[in-house]
């Protein structure tokens, strides 16, 4: 399984783009959230329109969601020709329509390629992956991600803090990526979880690795710092990095 992201930023950095990334196995890419800031880095990293086979949606704040429409006018503009499938739930569908409406793009007439809606399962498979959801505590519904291919396991979070259930998913994961705005938790932003309720997970629930990401403007410093005290030679847990490219890997059976 093969991880490459494109942005790791909050809803308004301007100097990292929205969080989102690209996992692939089998030759099969899904791409997670497309925020209004990704489709210029998207474009410069991946130029083939056919490139990305489907799209996954955590939730549908505009730093997730409305790089959506640019992106796929330009898929169109450099001739897209295969279905693109666009997985999320059925409220979601119905606010990516007006995303389209406001863009004035008609996705069954304005595309050069078909979308293909699929609803957001508990428990499912798209392409080469299982792919199993579970809600976090965010302002509006989102949906954490966990995805299985080649004997690994990925988890992403979207937004929010962790609940009960998206814990569950994320247990014993091999890479982890989490969503942390600040080091503590700010009671301002109830919905966006805290490196000190974070620093555990590696230990607490089994997870080989974790990577920080949506962390507040100004504050990558101070986060990183933190980690570097909280988790002093433990090299789980870092920062996530724009451009980076991990490669996951099924451990060898110990004897």
């Amino acid at each position: 399984m093969d991880i490459q992201v494109l942005g790791v930023g909050e809803a308004a950095d301007p100097s990292f783009a929205n969080s989102s990334l690209i996992v692939a196995a089998d030759g099969f890419r899904l791409m997670i959230d497309c925020g209004h800031s990704v489709p210029p880095v998207l474009w410069r990293n991946v130029p083939d329109p056919d490139a990305i086979d489907a799209l996954y949606f955590t939730h549908h704040h505009p730093d997730h969601c409305f790089g959506l429409v640019p992106t796929l006018i330009r898929w169109t503009d450099d001739r897209r020709s295969k279905p693109l499938d666009i997985v999320t739930t059925v409220g979601g569908w119905k606010q990516l329509a007006l995303l389209f409406q406001a863009g004035a793009t008609d996705p069954e007439r304005s595309l050069s390629f078909p979308l293909r809606w699929i609803e957001t399962p508990e428990d499912g498979t798209l392409g080469p992956f299982r792919l199993r959801t579970a809600l976090t505590r965010h302002s509006m519904p989102n949906r954490a991600i966990r995805l299985e291919a080649g004997g690994v396991a990925f988890a992403h979070s979207g937004d929010g803090r962790a609940t009960a259930e998206s814990e569950d998913l994320f247990r014993g994961a091999d890479l982890l990526f989490h969503e942390c705005l600040t080091v503590e938790p700010d009671p301002l932003q109830p919905f966006h979880a805290a490196f000190s309720q974070l620093a555990d997970f590696p230990e607490r629930l089994g997870v080989r690795a974790m990577r920080l990401y949506h962390v507040r403007m100004g504050e990558r410093d101070r986060l990183a710092a933190a980690c570097a005290a909280t988790c002093a030679g433990d090299t789980r847990v870092s920062l996530a990095l724009p451009g980076e490219r991990i490669v996951l890997q099924a451990q060898a059976p110990t004897a």
